[in-house]
């Protein structure tokens, strides 16, 4: 179990988490939805422990989350200037003896022998979801990964989500596309205001649209109305 205990971040004084306290099963894959500003980043900073909080702490299984525990793939990654794919996946250190670089290109298909610097969005989104999968951590933090890639590696990164699962690995996954949590999420975790408000099984994912953008939309379409 991932216990996290009365969890709090501030920035300037502006509290991002509130005195976050949940408990996360291993084993599954976690769908984190909130709206712009809700705190999921940060929550997921923070578990990564590239974040120190200003209070609480992460457990599992009643010892303290190490840096060492996770692997992250950020909403934007960084890159040196001047290399190539094949360059910056030898900086990353395979502790996965699975991984297989050459039957995972058959489906990235990306130009390993290229510069960086050249690649699409979508083509970097895929190198760094490469390096992290060359990592055999327990824990796997994607935000919001599905941004920028095309209609079938985004297919393809749903069936990673659930091979990982099988792995038994614990997937954290965060998306302002709701659809691909809808088919790989054992739980969703709603945040709102820097706080989880209610945690949804499967049986409760048809809820989560009206939950999450109900008011937005109710208070969209009489404004948008009035405007056009």
């Amino acid at each position: 179990m991932i216990n996290v205990q009365n969890l709090s971040v501030s920035f300037d004084g502006h509290e991002v988490l509130k005195n976050i306290s949940i408990n996360f099963e291993e084993g599954l894959v976690h769908g984190i939805v909130g709206l712009n500003g809700a705190g999921k980043t940060t929550f997921f900073n923070v578990l990564a422990k590239m974040l120190k909080p200003g209070s609480g702490e992460i457990m599992q299984n009643s010892r303290a989350l190490t840096i060492k525990d996770s692997a992250y793939l950020e909403t934007s990654n960084f890159f040196f200037s001047r290399i190539t794919g094949n360059e910056y996946l030898k900086i990353f250190k395979q502790t996965n003896t699975e991984f297989n670089l050459v039957a995972l290109q058959e489906y990235f298909k990306l130009p390993l022998d290229e510069l960086i610097e050249n690649y699409s969005t979508g083509m970097k989104k895929k190198l760094a979801l490469l390096a992290v999968l060359k990592q055999g951590q327990p824990i796997f933090i994607l935000d919001e990964p599905f941004n920028g890639l095309d209609l079938e590696t985004n297919k393809i990164l749903e069936i990673i989500i659930l091979s990982l699962k099988q792995k038994q690995k614990t997937v954290f996954v965060s998306s302002h596309i709701i659809d691909p949590l809808l088919t790989t999420c054992d739980k969703i975790h709603l945040l709102e205001n820097g706080c989880f408000v209610k945690t949804y099984l499967q049986t409760d994912f048809p809820k989560i649209e009206a939950d999450l953008f109900g008011r937005l939309k109710a208070e969209a379409t009489e404004v948008i109305s009035k405007a056009i």
